[in-house]
């Protein structure tokens, strides 16, 4: 009987036994022929019976496959840098240059003008004073800056006017260094946003070649429909042919503002899987327009959201990028200097907190928009996933690659066990770990963890 546990069982390993058969699904079965124990003979098959059909699924197989590729996005791993999203008002050109060049760098001199110690800051976040200590001394640019053209500065027809020339002569003429360059226009809703994006990308490459155009791409808000990726995509893909640039080089990052765009989420991934860089929860917009009593960060439907999100961004990898938290460390006028120290040093462990919330729900990065911001933020992800971390994981891809040459398939590695999915799961670890530049390239090309074209896209 067919599910029967009283069915054909397959043979003992190495055990000689005559040839036999059985019917599989009414079809009468192949028939297998194993090898005598300690033989070098391989095993034979005849599949004679289902010659016709095996070549008929084999197509299929192979359909599917190819299917599935156009299932997820095709993500140069330095997108993966995206664990602190700056978004700074297109607007103010001081403020736009100072983000992108200087980042976190004024991160000493505020803590120093409120009175904050190294100490009490380590104390406040509950961090060693040495990791503290490394932050600071660590590169300050934004592993991503997003020059916003939208609600970062006023609805006025000069403002969007000097918005848009400051983002084009900062896309042209800043410092970028590592940082992804992203640049959000107006959404669909205001008649700015199609002006937005031609004059924002075209101009940003008037005489330049197309290896050295300055924007990475572009990042979509107030997201409802999927027609409406679908539709930017279109756009983007025409200024691409005008500009000589590949097909789907201007990426595509969208925000999740409301209810329905939470709801149509694999709709509006599908629509924009060959863009697609990055999926950002957007949780003041959210709340408003479900009605939340409060914008709060730990709100179990804002939860709901952020794994909802994670889920779809991991399925077709890209990353997840968790919402701004709207509470700035900044000086409150009305506060004496000694309040006003705690003050700030609550606004950091709230920024802080937040930030390890979302990464233990498997976000990828958060949106910041102050200096201070960006530092709590950037040293929370890189806490993360410690040096020792790091040694652990590169040390059981190796000796996962020993047990696979040593034609092993599951194994034990420190009383865990090891097979090929806590293997891919490793290896995953490590390539975002080596994206962000918390690890060196060396051992990942060591390991085949990346490739020599990814080795030289880091920099590495």
């Amino acid at each position: 009987m067919r599910g029967s546990r009283h069915a054909a069982k397959p043979p003992r390993r190495g055990k000689a036994i005559p040839e036999f058969s059985w019917r599989l699904g009414g079809l009468a079965a192949a028939y297998y022929k194993f090898p005598v124990k300690g033989s070098t003979e391989p095993m034979s098959f005849n599949l004679d019976a289902y010659a016709a059909k095996l070549s008929q699924w084999e197509a299929r197989r192979h359909a599917l496959l190819e299917n599935r590729k156009g299932q997820t996005a095709d993500l140069p791993l330095r997108f993966y840098r995206q664990q602190a999203h700056f978004t700074t008002p297109a607007s103010n050109l001081e403020m736009v240059t100072k983000a992108i060049e200087k980042g976190s760098a004024s991160s000493s001199k505020v803590l120093e003008k409120f009175g904050i110690s190294i100490a009490e800051l380590a104390d406040t976040l509950r961090v060693e004073d040495k990791e503290v200590e490394r932050e600071l001394g660590a590169d300050p640019q934004a592993p991503f800056v997003m020059v916003d053209g939208e609600d970062a500065q006023a609805l006025r027809d000069d403002v969007v006017e000097r918005g848009r020339a400051n983002a084009i002569q900062v896309f042209r003429e800043a410092k970028w260094g590592r940082t992804l360059r992203f640049y959000r226009p107006s959404g669909l809703n205001l008649d700015y946003c199609l002006r937005d994006i031609l004059i924002v990308l075209t101009e940003s490459a008037r005489g330049l070649a197309p290896e050295r155009f300055p924007v990475d791409g572009i990042v979509w808000p107030k997201t409802e429909h999927p027609e409406e990726l679908a539709f930017v995509s279109e756009i983007l893909g025409e200024i691409e042919k005008k500009l000589g640039l590949r097909e789907n080089q201007i990426k595509v990052e969208f925000l999740v503002e409301s209810g329905w765009a939470a709801a149509q989420l694999p709709l509006l991934v599908k629509a924009s899987i060959h863009r697609l860089a990055g999926i950002i929860w957007g949780i003041a917009d959210y709340s408003a327009d479900i009605g939340l009593p409060h914008i709060i960060n730990d709100h179990p439907v804002c939860d709901w959201v952020r794994m909802t999100i994670v889920n779809m961004a991991g399925g077709v990898g890209v990353p997840s990028i968790d919402n701004m938290t709207v509470n700035y460390p900044v000086q409150n006028a009305s506060l004496s200097p000694a309040d006003n120290k705690k003050h700030i040093l609550g606004r950091l462990k709230e920024v802080f907190d937040d930030a390890v919330h979302g990464q233990k729900l498997g976000m990828d990065g958060k949106w910041v928009g102050h200096p201070l911001q960006l530092f709590c933020v950037r040293l929370a992800y890189r806490l993360a996933f410690t040096e020792e971390e790091f040694r652990e994981e590169l040390a059981k891809i190796e000796a996962y690659t020993k047990a696979v040459d040593a034609e092993v398939g599951a194994t034990i590695i420190n009383g865990v066990m090891s097979d090929r999915a806590t293997d891919r799961h490793a290896r995953w670890k490590v390539r975002k770990a080596i994206a962000r530049g918390h690890l060196g390239t060396a051992k990942g090309l060591e390991l085949g963890v990346i490739s020599k074209d990814e080795a030289v896209e880091l920099g590495g």
